[in-house]
């Protein structure tokens, strides 16, 4: 048996600190081919005022990752590390299970309001963690 290709990888552990803009669709970060995403979780930094959910997606589903979340909730308040708060990217209630999502092409990591906050709008960190395998070398 011969080894044909090898394939390094590289961690991805990014946080972006944002606040939000009412509904306009916030555009993380772009998910190149070969990414692999085990964990996304968002930290309230400051709440918001009013009923607001928060999602986090990407191109092909809005809450892939995080799904409607109360982004009013106390400062400190983490989302996504509760396997029951995950998008169907990363669970599935129904296999109790964790996933991850693999991308066969590009793709952006979206966050979004469900609502405009009423009197303040609220600040979040968003972390994303996985890694990206590179295009196979020869051997």
């Amino acid at each position: 048996m011969t080894i044909l290709n090898s394939f390094a990888g590289k961690d991805i552990h990014e946080s972006f600190l944002l606040e939000s803009e009412g509904t306009t669709v916030i555009d993380l970060k772009s998910l190149q081919e070969g990414t692999i995403v085990e964990k996304v979780l968002v930290r309230i930094v400051k709440a918001a005022i009013g009923a607001s959910n928060l999602t986090v997606g990407d191109d092909d589903s809005a809450n892939g990752y995080i799904t409607a979340a109360d982004a009013t909730a106390a400062a400190g308040t983490v989302y996504g590390a509760d396997p029951t708060e995950r998008g169907a990217y990363l669970y599935d209630a129904t296999k109790k299970g964790s996933f991850s999502k693999f991308y066969q092409a590009i793709k952006t990591l979206k966050f979004v309001l469900s609502a405009t906050p009423e009197t303040m709008e609220g600040q979040y960190e968003v972390t994303i963690l996985g890694y990206r395998i590179t295009k196979a070398q020869a051997v």
